[in-house]
């Protein structure tokens, strides 16, 4: 049956929607009406139940809050009831038993009540009683009397025993003129006229806080008095931190200021520390939570309150604020979420203090969302198991489909591969040896999506490594100039010479890559590598690199056909090379010259012929002194002609630092010049420059002002080049002059003609002459030789070169230029 007539129906719009309906529609959809239903009945289970645990959960905090209240109540019984006692008392017996009353008040309290620290007494005329524990010796109590006199007081110090009220221990020390009306606690509770609780302060033992209740009254003398008595937080904050309500539970007892009096870990980064009971108060951006629980307390009052934490915060200022402040309470990260808050005041002989209970929310249903969430993903499983079953069907249905897909995007890979090579391989610059045919890596590089794809070759004594070409499909440029010795990659080199295809996941840490990732990867951050290697008669004679490609392990068979393209380059540049190691032999061997300089100083083809001197010129070298042909130039300059010169190779030595108002350092400076410009002058005649002068702070010379092109003239003027900069660096010594030179070198087509008529002089006109002089100008300051990406490419076969990056040329460009280190 002929092709033509052969129908496909899967081209039918109608046949195709119906049979994707069938194998994927009808399937699809029963899973996800299943879904539906299992996941609306999990979610609803969950908030029910959500609900009912909310319900319950404030329940069981006011019931913890009323007990953690009458605890605290407890806790501060001695200092409210009992020191309500104790005032009622000393308020009714005569003034000279008062002080009696107090000490057996302060003895009997001490060694009954574990959080009382120390009782104070204290009248309006100055008179002072203090009965506190002694640390480390809870069998003893210590007696401070203040004893008024002349020199400002004194105090009598004794130590009690509880049971038998021995004095074990007496002495006296300066009052320094203490007066305790001065007092905070006395004073603030003559004023308030109540029972008056201070802000936490460090025990003078620090070993933990306290908070003081003063309360004043007057004696039957009239007399105003404060007896103050000294609590203990430390056991109210071990009684706080050993409610367990959650892990994630914050109780903590606030002033009506905001200070926080009570923590369960508040003695945990104070104790040791000098204490400022400013420093106490809630800080929002170290505990969030317990700031933002605070606010809607001032807000809404007592009661059980629900608020929610959108998001984390930045916590970079907070971090530092841990370190730096004294006032951390609780270390407590935020976390977004929803808290239960739960507050309410003690009665006003506390002065107003606050409990305040913060708990997040999922501590308490947490166990129901996870419940759900087992639930759910039990139903998931029974929906998993049949969108398995559905995904069976439509997999056996739409196999032989995606088989189809997939053939014909292999075909169309093939087809594409195909079409590069094809347009690759009609490009005749590709098998041309003295072109640089870049179509060949930036088209492998497109081809397989890679970073950078380079092809290198061997140098002629196998020891060195050679960049021909890298394309960067990012920056979408090339470069070049790269050149390795076996010494700096000994493994790379004998993975080359094996000759078989490699691909390296990661070049840093496989051993045989790692220099070449170190030296030639690395400033551009690839990882993945594919060594292809060039073969040719008798080996590798290069090899093309592929760098990040996501086809590393796919692309064996493209890199092997671009492969054999530079080999035919390759091999093509080798005859031609072959050819003229031929044609030199032959000189050689009928004796015409007796080394290479020679014969490169004898198959110079230059057009001009030897002109006639005139005194007038400013040449070193006439041009075409050492010209091969012979041209009746006086009939050229009669005619006025101009030539067009294709490959003219020109050198241009910039000076700088010459000129001086010194006449006695210009004299110094005349000899070493006159010296150097001699030397310059034979190394020119050596090596057959076509013409030498000089211009100002400027030596130019060139080579290859022939009508067709001279191979030898850039390598002639690069020898020449070295020899001259030697020579630079030898002659003229910093001693005489603080100047500096560059040299620069640049090959293309010049325009030649000469001016006048006496006295004769030929110019050269062209990119070259600007090329060379900005060459020269960009390396002076390093006294190196730079050339242009065109020098490089007659000379890098001959010569070593480092490439010096990427440069932007006035009216040109984004250019590579290489620094000639020497020759081969």
């Amino acid at each position: 049956m002929p092709a033509g007539e052969i129908v496909d129906p899967t081209k039918n719009p109608v046949n195709r929607l119906w049979r994707f309906f069938l194998r994927i529609g009808i399937p699809v959809l029963g899973v996800i009406l299943v879904s539906f239903v299992v996941v609306g009945v999990t979610l609803h289970s969950y908030h029910t139940t959500k609900a009912g645990i909310s319900k319950l959960s404030h329940v069981i905090l006011r019931t913890e809050q009323s007990r953690i209240s009458e605890e605290i109540l407890s806790y501060l019984n001695p200092a409210t009831k009992g020191g309500g006692l104790a005032v009622d008392m000393l308020s009714h017996i005569p003034s000279e038993y008062k002080w009696g009353m107090f000490y057996s008040y302060a003895m009997s309290s001490l060694h009954r009540t574990k959080q009382a620290e120390s009782f104070y007494l204290a009248d309006s005329d100055g008179r002072f009683n203090m009965v506190e524990r002694v640390p480390d010796h809870p069998d003893q109590v210590r007696v401070i009397t203040l004893e008024p006199d002349q020199k400002g007081g004194r105090f009598l110090e004794e130590y009690h025993v509880f049971d038998s009220k021995k004095v074990i221990k007496t002495r006296y020390m300066p009052a320094n003129a203490y007066d305790p009306r001065l007092r905070a606690w006395y004073h603030t509770a003559v004023e308030n006229n109540k029972l008056t609780w201070s802000s936490p302060v460090l025990m003078p033992t620090k070993k933990g806080l306290a908070v003081t209740a003063s309360i004043p009254f007057v004696d039957k003398d009239g007399k105003k008095n404060v007896f103050a008595m000294n609590i203990s937080l430390q056991e109210l904050t071990k009684f706080l931190a050993s409610i367990k309500l959650s892990n994630n539970a914050r109780i903590i007892i606030i002033d009506n200021t905001g200070h926080i009096i009570a923590s369960p870990n508040l003695l945990t980064y104070f104790v040791g520390n000098e204490w400022n009971p400013q420093d106490s108060k809630i800080n929002p951006a170290v505990n969030p939570v317990i700031a933002r629980a605070y606010d809607q307390f001032q807000i809404q009052g007592s009661g059980i309150h629900s608020f929610k934490m959108e998001k984390k915060p930045d916590l970079g200022q907070g971090q530092d604020q841990k370190k730096n402040s004294k006032n951390i309470i609780d270390k407590q990260k935020q976390v977004a979420g929803n808290y239960i808050c739960v507050t309410s005041r003690l009665p006003d002989s506390i002065q107003k203090w606050v409990i305040m209970i913060v708990i997040p929310e999922k501590d308490f249903s947490g166990f129901v969302a996870s419940g759900a969430k087992q639930n759910l993903l039990f139903s998931l499983l029974v929906v998993a198991l049949a969108a398995s079953m559905a995904g069976l069907l439509i997999y056996q249905g739409h196999r032989m489909d995606k088989l189809g897909l997939r053939f014909q995007h292999i075909q169309n890979v093939v087809e594409q591969e195909s079409d590069a090579i094809e347009m690759v391989a009609s490009t005749p610059e590709v098998f041309d040896p003295r072109n640089e045919a870049l179509i060949l890596t930036e088209k492998l590089c497109k081809l397989v999506s890679a970073h950078r794809v380079s092809i290198w070759h061997f140098s002629t004594d196998h020891k060195s490594l050679i960049c021909n070409d890298i394309y960067d499909r990012t920056e979408d440029n090339h470069a070049g100039g790269y050149e390795y010795s076996i010494s700096e990659l000994p493994n790379f080199f004998e993975l080359l010479d094996a000759g078989e295809t490699v691909v390296v996941d990661n070049a840093e840490h496989d051993q045989r890559t790692a220099a070449l990732y170190r030296l030639f990867m690395s400033s551009v951050s690839n990882r993945s590598l594919m060594i292809t290697p060039v073969l040719g008669k008798n080996g590798t004679i290069g090899a093309i690199l592929v760098e990040d490609t996501p086809y590393l392990y796919n692309i064996n068979h493209i890199t092997k056909i671009f492969a054999g393209l530079v080999t035919m380059r390759f091999v093509a540049a080798q005859v031609e090379f072959d050819q003229i190691g031929k044609h030199q032999r032959l000189h050689y061997e009928n004796g015409k010259v007796s080394s290479q300089k020679e014969f490169l100083k004898k198959t110079v083809k230059d057009d001009l012929e030897n002109t006639e001197k005139d005194i007038n010129h400013d040449y070193l070298i006439d041009p075409g002194q050492f010209s091969k042909n012979k041209i009746d130039f006086g009939q050229f300059d009669k005619q006025g002609e101009q030539t067009i010169y294709p490959a003219v190779a020109m050198m241009d030595i910039s000076f700088s630092g010459f000129l001086s108002s010194d006449i006695q350092h210009t004299v110094e400076l005349i000899k070493p010049v006159k010296n150097l410009v001699i030397v310059l002058e034979k190394i020119a005649q050596k090596y057959g420059i076509f013409y030498v002068r000089i211009m100002g702070g400027h030596l130019i010379a060139v080579a290859g002002c022939s009508k067709e092109p001279d191979i030898t003239a850039p390598i002639r003027l690069a020898q020449a080049a070295i020899d001259m900069r030697e020579a630079c660096l030898e002659i003229i010594p910093h001693k005489y002059t603080s100047s500096t030179f560059g040299i620069g070198i640049d090959v293309g087509p010049a325009i030649g003609s000469w001016f006048g008529k006496d006295a004769k002089t030929f110019a050269l006109w062209g990119p070259v002459v600007g090329m060379s002089s900005l060459m020269a100008q960009m390396a002076k300051d390093d006294a190196t030789i730079q050339v242009t990406q065109e020098a490089y490419a007659a000379l890098r076969n001959d010569f070593l070169f480092r490439s010096r990056g990427n440069f932007f040329i006035p009216d040109m460009g984004v250019a590579d230029i290489f620094i000639l280190a020497g020759r081969r």
